[in-house]
């Protein structure tokens, strides 16, 4: 699927629901990839496209899809803060282990839970901009292309990051490998 990046300033104002249209599964792959494990992508699409519904009026229409980045962006970093700040205030404190319910679950699906989270530990550990290109191109599926315009920066520049983030993984990889026992 490829996206057209590309709007003219002397276009006509956009329409909402358009891009909305457009724009949904991208932004609903942004999420995700930024998001991690658990994170609720569908909603946060949602919250991207109401701060999206209540700007449009004044967005120039240069580089839409940068534009619809930075928001997702910023929607997953504040949903992820907000979650950090409701875990630390509101969890329960001193509950026993007997009261808490396990939910039924296959050992495939936990193993398959436990590799993400493992992942995801091990992505998080890479520099902000090598993991950005390299969760964009490997999870949310974008070509090189189309996260230069999207990050604004030379199609060289993401090639670099692609390729600093690709060493950098195979390196913690390689030594979570070697740190198990």
């Amino acid at each position: 699927m490829t996206l057209d990046l590309a709007v003219s300033p002397d276009a006509e104002p956009l329409d909402f629901a358009e891009v909305y249209e457009q724009w949904f599964q991208p932004v609903h792959r942004w999420v995700r990839a930024l998001g991690g494990p658990g994170i609720e992508a569908e909603d946060l699409a949602q919250e991207v496209f109401i701060v999206v519904q209540r700007k449009l009026a004044r967005f120039d229409g240069a580089n839409l899809a940068g534009w619809l980045y930075r928001i997702t962006q910023l929607t997953v970093r504040d949903h992820r803060r907000r979650a950090w700040f409701r875990s630390l205030f509101l969890r329960a404190r001193d509950v026993p282990l007997d009261e808490l319910e396990s939910p039924v679950r296959s050992d495939d699906a936990l193993a398959r839970k436990e590799q993400e989270r493992r992942l995801h530990a091990l992505v998080n550990q890479l520099e902000p901009r090598w993991r950005e290109c390299f969760l964009l191109f490997e999870i949310g599926g974008l070509s090189g292309g189309e996260i230069a315009e999207l990050l604004g920066v030379p199609h060289a520049t993401v090639r670099t990051y692609l390729f600093r983030a690709r060493k950098a993984m195979v390196a913690l990889v390689r030594q979570q490998a070697e740190d198990e026992p």
